[in-house]
């Protein structure tokens, strides 16, 4: 089997290089052209591709060394892990993209909510500046009835001051007057009572008897 292979890719290997290629370009295009390429009459191409790699073999323009089997057993197993895994990591990928894309609109979403909190307080705040000519007029006023409030307190407490302070020194000139009157009546007492003789007392008794019994009379 093995030689009859051989001797076919050697009878195959004396047909002109351009006829070989035109019929596998052709061969390649009614491949692609059908829907079912590995449908029977449409295998040819494969058939003269697997031709050529074994006259390539044969002829020892492939060398099926150590390195060539071992990159062509690693490119079938990526070939075949990339088949197998590829869609689960683009779905893998994906979900991943749409979380982060997910996670930075949300952030939008907070930071364009923010934004528009900003702009209503500024809003606001212009509003509010709008208003503060009547504020301070406010507070003016304020501040002058506060003032004129004080300044009546500070009158009414000087008032107060001086009020007692007048009432203490009534109060001492009438103490003193009082004192003097006193004295003098005690001194004035003391000295008529001295000034009475036993002679003077004895007179004044009589004429004291003798105008009581004149008012008995008329009584």
């Amino acid at each position: 089997m093995l030689s009859r292979t051989c001797l076919l890719a050697r009878q195959s290997s004396k047909l002109p290089l351009y006829s070989i290629t035109n019929r596998f370009n052709s061969d390649v295009a009614e491949v692609k052209a059908s829907k079912n390429p590995l449908s029977t009459g449409q295998t040819g191409a494969a058939v003269l591709g697997a031709s050529i790699l074994a006259t390539a073999v044969s002829k020892e323009m492939i060398v099926l060394d150590a390195d060539v089997l071992a990159g062509s057993i690693l490119f079938a197993c990526t070939y075949g892990l990339g088949k197998k895994i590829g869609p689960m990591v683009v779905d893998g990928l994906d979900k991943y993209t749409k979380g982060i894309e997910t996670t930075m609109m949300e952030g939008k979403k907070v930071q364009i909510a923010a934004y528009e909190a900003a702009i209503a307080e500024e809003k606001a705040a212009i509003e509010s500046l709008n208003l503060a000519g009547d504020i301070f007029d406010i507070k003016r006023e304020l501040v002058q009835i506060e003032m004129e409030a004080e300044y009546r307190r500070r009158i009414k407490s000087v008032h107060t001051e001086v009020k007692k302070r007048l009432d203490y020194q009534v109060e001492l000139e009438n103490t003193k007057k009082a004192f003097i009157r006193d004295h003098i009546v005690a001194w004035l007492e003391k000295e008529v009572i001295a000034s009475i003789s036993s002679e003077q007392e004895e007179a004044n008794i009589n004429q004291c008897i003798a105008s009581l019994s004149l008012l008995a009379p008329a009584q």
